[in-house]
């Protein structure tokens, strides 16, 4: 393994014989929370890999042998204005008494007033403000580290290859910084704050029907034009000396609660700097082979809201999703992104290109490597389009709603 000063901050999924593994690598921490704490995060309830407060503590415990950290994600973009009534500020002050009887002391906020209540009333917690906060420029940055932020994980939707903007932030603040290397959303996503308050309202016990409409049409995008899986944003391992060069170490690997032989995958590849043969391994949400863990019934408990929705109308969304591999186990990918055929100085391509201002059809970098890159299933590509095309339209002429 090349010596660096690399730390990985990896997703969870609460295996504990994970653990052992992943301590091999550089991993400086692990990231989740409760499926339901009621204080809005990051990802809907039906994501959340179910585990409970005994399990929690045993698994933070096991960290901490092993000399890795939990960080605990508190890190909603939105607490629908229930931060200011008496009731949230007793249930967030239980809260964060509880994860610190088990020995947490990291958490992620989005938010500047939980940020400033986290540093006044528990200040021995190391906060971190996460990328719902959109940190984009030097004077945003500046602004959560004067706030008392101890690090800031940039909007790497959008920046992660704009160095210029990257060596600007990383001068303008003295706190850690953090990049999500292995993302695969649209770049500078026009939809971003729309699904990050959808994912808020829906992991914080409100009760509401979810549709992640967002990845829906993101999903359908990606599948109508290939090229958008080079445009995302992720960091290649073998490109980890670009960022580091402006001092960027602390690197976000995703996605919680996917299995764990897939997280190993990932940790191993960024450490070795080696991607491997099919890219889309590192960066997509879903398709694995192994199913992904979920708490009992979550179909039933998550979408079956007859006076909300109509039930035999929303099953399209679960064959959508069996289809898709989204909580299902898939055999075998069918979407390659083949890494040989990126070229070895792919990253150098967006030194000069400000990608913020230019049209991309006239540009046409990354359409070119998709062509040699990028393969998507024929019959797969072909029924996933009718299958969203057909959903998008119920959504929107009312039809999961008989109005």
């Amino acid at each position: 393994m090349a010596a660096s000063k690399l730390k990985i901050s990896l997703a969870a999924n609460y295996d504990p014989e994970l653990i052992p593994e992943i301590a091999k690598y550089p991993v400086d921490e692990v990231y989740g929370k409760f499926p339901a704490d009621g204080i809005s995060g990051g990802r809907p309830r039906y994501m959340a890999t179910p585990v409970s407060p005994s399990a929690l503590r045993n698994y933070v415990r096991l960290l901490d042998s092993h000399g890795i950290a939990f960080n605990y994600l508190i890190n909603g973009s939105c607490m629908g204005n229930r931060e200011w009534t008496g009731s949230w500020q007793r249930k967030i002050m239980s809260l964060l008494g509880r994860i610190q009887d088990m020995g947490i002391r990291r958490l992620t906020v989005s938010t500047p007033f939980l940020l400033e209540l986290v540093k006044k009333r528990f200040p021995e917690f190391r906060v971190r403000v996460g990328i719902y906060a959109q940190v984009d420029t030097p004077s945003r940055a500046k602004f959560w580290e004067d706030l008392g932020a101890d690090s800031i994980t940039l909007e790497s939707f959008s920046i992660n290859r704009d160095f210029r903007r990257l060596e600007s932030i990383r001068k303008a603040v003295k706190c850690d910084l953090q990049l999500i290397a292995n993302h695969a959303c649209l770049p500078n996503c026009p939809m971003q704050s729309y699904h990050q308050n959808g994912f808020a309202h829906a992991s914080d016990n409100s009760g509401g029907l979810f549709i992640d409409y967002c990845f829906l049409r993101c999903s359908r995008k990606r599948l109508e034009d290939t090229s958008l899986y080079i445009k995302a944003g992720w960091i290649r391992p073998e490109d980890l000396h670009a960022y580091e060069e402006l001092g960027y170490t602390t690197f976000k690997l995703l996605e919680r609660g996917i299995p764990s032989s897939e997280l190993l995958k990932r940790v191993k590849a960024y450490s070795e700097r080696q991607s491997p043969e099919n890219l889309a391994e590192l960066i997509l949400s879903c398709g694995f082979s192994e199913p992904q863990k979920k708490e009992r019934c979550w179909a039933l408990r998550n979408f079956f809201r007859p006076w909300q929705a109509n039930p035999l109308k929303l099953k399209k969304l679960l064959d959508l999703a069996r289809h898709q591999g989204m909580s299902f186990p898939k055999p075998e990918s069918d979407i390659k992104i083949d890494s040989r055929q990126i070229p070895a100085d792919f990253i150098d391509g967006f030194r000069k290109r400000d990608c913020m201002m230019l049209d991309c059809k006239e540009c046409g970098y990354c359409e070119k490597i998709a062509r040699d890159a990028v393969s998507v299933s024929p019959s797969f590509r072909e029924e996933s389009l009718k299958r969203f095309a057909d959903i998008e339209n119920s959504l929107a002429t009312g039809g999961l709603w008989g109005v």
